[in-house]
């Protein structure tokens, strides 16, 4: 990959983490509001209680999504962004273009989902 493909690449990367703290900040704020305001008969709380695990659910994982786009910004700057961190090898173009904060090649990737199940 040239030069100009990883400032192109940290700079979506820099976007999306924006984008991402700007949600995170708004779940947060959810959250506080539904907890503040959880009154009602059963159905009601449990309707309360649903609405707030899914938006914890939908927290965490921009939270894991950030971490994600930190630790490749930190890996662009270090010169390390597009090989894999498990075997070495470079990552295609094709996966940091669909999936910028990528550290594993395809081939790592679905070892690592296959060790999981």
């Amino acid at each position: 990959m040239k030069k100009e493909d990883f400032s192109r690449l940290k700079k979506i990367l820099i976007q999306k983490r924006s984008f991402l703290l700007r949600a995170d900040s708004d779940m947060a704020n959810d959250i506080k509001e539904e907890t503040m305001n959880r009154h009602g008969d059963d159905v009601d709380v449990a309707e309360s209680d649903y609405g707030q695990a899914m938006t914890f659910l939908m927290k965490n994982r921009c939270q894991d999504e950030l971490s994600y786009i930190d630790e490749a910004i930190v890996r662009i700057d270090n010169g390390e962004y597009g090989m894999c961190a498990e075997c070495g090898d470079k990552i295609i173009k094709k996966r940091l273009e669909v999936m910028p904060y990528s550290i594993l090649c395809i081939e790592c990737q679905e070892g690592s989902e296959k060790s999981r199940v």
